[in-house]
Parts: structure tokens; sequence; C-alpha cells
């Protein structure tokens, strides 16, 4: 069995990114790479300053529909810039993981 897991090619980084982007507009765009070869989804969050709870499910969807073509499995969230703010403080949050290990693809300047 093999269990190097091969990092996300560049290309595909900034497609996601670009997707995103014009798809949400947001604050900040964080990703997580698979770490273990029984956990496939690439972790994507993003902050926007507008995601309340009624329609954070809509967002979310959004997100994957923009990613349609890219093969990779991946599950996205969407926070506000407080909530992730306080969830990324929980050790045993995917936000806190993400934040700690992940890699800041996108910042609005």
């Amino acid at each position: 069995m093999n269990t190097d897991i091969q990092p996300l090619d560049a290309n595909i980084i900034e497609e996601v990114k670009r997707r995103l982007v014009k798809t949400y507009n947001p604050r900040e765009i964080y990703i997580l790479e698979p770490q273990r070869e029984d956990n496939v989804d690439v972790s994507i969050l993003v902050v926007m300053d507008k995601a309340d709870l009624q329609q954070r499910y809509a967002l979310m969807a959004e997100g994957h529909k923009a990613l349609i073509g890219i093969k990779v499995p991946k599950s996205i969230l969407v926070y506000t810039p407080e909530e992730f703010a306080e969830y990324s403080q929980n050790s045993s949050t995917l936000s806190y993981i993400i934040k700690k290990y992940g890699k800041c693809i996108y910042a609005h300047a």
C-alpha cells in the first residue's frame, strides 16, 4: 500500500483560488491538503464578510458548483471573520486544524 500523499499541483491550487475568488469575493481562502491516506478530501475554508447561517449551505453549494471539473475530493466551509477567529482557537475544530496546518492561498488586500 502506498502511504505517500502527493501535494496538490500548484496549477490546481491557483485554479481553485481563481474560481472561488470570482464566486465569493472573500476576505481569505485557506486550503488544507490531506495529511493521511485515510483522509482524501482537501479542506477549503472561505472567510467572507457575509455568511449568515441561513445561507451557509447555499454558499457552500455555490463553491462546489464553481469547482466542477476540478477532480479533487473536497469539502468547503464558509465562515465570517468573527466565526473563523472564534472557531480557530478551539483545537477540536477543523478551523483550528486548517489555520494551524493549512495554507492561506488568498487574502484580500
